[in-house]
């Protein structure tokens, strides 16, 4: 993907007037990210990591045993 990261951020904040509420889960693949954060814009759904995990995942990551 061409544009960097807080380019696609940017373009995320403009749009919907917040930040992406990125909590890891592609620490490893910022590619991945960038392409999911830009999907968001295009189909103007908001971008949640957290909504991305299982019940069970959300509580695990609620109470501390659950990073990325």
């Amino acid at each position: 993907m061409k544009a960097d990261f807080e380019e696609i951020k940017h373009e995320y904040e403009v749009h919907f007037g917040k930040e992406p509420n990125i909590i890891g889960m592609f620490w490893n693949n910022p590619e991945k990210l960038k392409k999911n954060i830009s999907e968001a814009i295009e189909k103007n759904e908001e971008y949640d990591e957290y909504q991305l995990l299982s019940k069970e995942d959300q509580e695990l990551y609620d109470d501390g045993m659950l990073m990325f």
